[in-house]
């Protein structure tokens, strides 16, 4: 398998380690850098502010998200493959609606839809998972945040998973299958 480095942005609750069996079940070759929520402590641990009325504060979301560019640009790594769950593929989104070419592939793991402002259209890759009773990441949202995310990275893909608010087994399969 060829080089590639996958990014990690944990889900609400998790750290730096959360998503790194995933990433060994991938590409146990691949370099891995892992990001970690500042926001909240312990088990509530995430990228931005809790959502209130199910809506993102956009100053303290936009903020973050600039500060996370920052230090990316600094670390300059190529050949990446994003990967977020729940909260962190919410935050992924974030980024692509201010650098849509960031990462050549993006794998989203039951992201929400929070009302995304994307433009251009971009190459990159994104191939999302959600679960059929998922009760946060809510399926027919999902469908159509992946609708409007093909309109701006025509390479977009939905997988819908038996299961809920949880990474299966089933998902690490797909996932195997697709990014080969």
């Amino acid at each position: 398998m060829k080089s590639e480095n996958f990014v990690l942005f944990h889900g609400t609750g998790g750290n730096e380690f959360s998503l790194l069996q995933i990433a060994g079940d991938l590409n146990p070759e691949a370099g891995i850098i892992s990001f970690i929520g500042d926001v909240g402590e312990g088990v509530e641990r995430r990228f931005f502010k809790r959502l209130k009325d199910g809506q993102l504060d956009r100053q303290d979301f936009e903020k973050r998200v600039d500060l996370f560019l920052a230090q990316w640009d600094k670390l300059a790594i190529e050949n990446s493959i994003f990967i977020g769950y729940s909260n962190g593929a919410n935050f992924i989104l974030g980024i692509l609606e201010k650098r849509p070419d960031l990462a050549k592939r993006i794998l989203l793991l039951h992201p929400s839809n929070l009302g995304y402002t994307f433009a251009g259209t971009s190459n990159s890759e994104i191939i999302m998972t959600t679960g059929a009773m998922d009760g946060l990441a809510v399926p027919g949202d999902v469908m159509k945040l992946s609708k409007q995310l093909a309109e701006y990275f025509p390479q977009t893909t939905l997988k819908l998973i038996d299961g809920g608010h949880e990474i299966t087994n089933a998902e690490i399969d797909y996932l195997q299958q697709v990014i080969q």
